[in-house]
């Protein structure tokens, strides 16, 4: 594969359509709010940070999965080469990377959120 074709398949929309083609449709994993935890010490004093997202789109919820770095940058299962400044900028990455999973802009909830299957 040469440059410009590894460049075009690392596209973000060429990525989640490929991705939601070749996952698995059930991961298996229990979804709904879920808890990254990050520790440190920090001038003899131990640091326990537990950061909790519960994600709605369109009032219905949203099976994905966020975890935060040590720096505060959030990465998403679903869109696993990307790191995002926010977990707003990373729900909007999604919506952009998998629009069949979501009606354009309808403000009607949807129940069928595949996001590349089973909400990863």
């Amino acid at each position: 594969m040469g440059p410009e074709e590894l460049a075009g398949a690392a596209d973000p929309a060429v990525l989640g359509g490929y991705l939601a083609e070749v996952a698995p449709a059930d991961d298996g994993h229990a979804h709904g709010p879920v808890t990254t935890v990050r520790e440190d010490t920090f001038e003899g004093h131990r640091i326990v940070l537990r950061t909790t997202y519960e994600i709605t789109v369109d009032d219905e919820p949203l099976p994905v999965h966020l975890m935060v770095a040590d720096d505060g940058t959030v990465h998403c299962h679903a869109l696993p080469n990307f790191q995002f400044h926010s977990a707003l900028a990373s729900i909007r990455a999604l919506i952009r990377s998998y629009p069949d999973d979501f009606a354009p802009g309808d403000g009607e909830p949807h129940r069928e959120h595949r996001l590349g299957g089973g909400g990863r």
